[in-house]
């Protein structure tokens, strides 16, 4: 297995198209992996009771 250092190095030997398509591989693996956590989970119902109980408050929008 690659260390972290030569991933590093061949990123960078990438055309900036491949670059970014790495960087939105990425972001989707990270995404995914966050994304349906217990934590996660635990975080929506607290934030639908909140809301639910009138504690939720509008964002501004510009």
């Amino acid at each position: 297995m690659p260390t972290l250092e030569q991933v590093e190095h061949d990123v960078v030997q990438l055309s900036k198209p491949d670059q970014r398509s790495l960087l939105d591989w990425l972001e989707d693996v990270v995404e995914d992996e966050r994304e349906f956590t217990d934590a996660f989970k635990a975080k929506v119902a607290q934030a639908k009771q909140d809301i639910a109980a009138g504690r939720g408050r509008a964002q501004a929008r510009n």
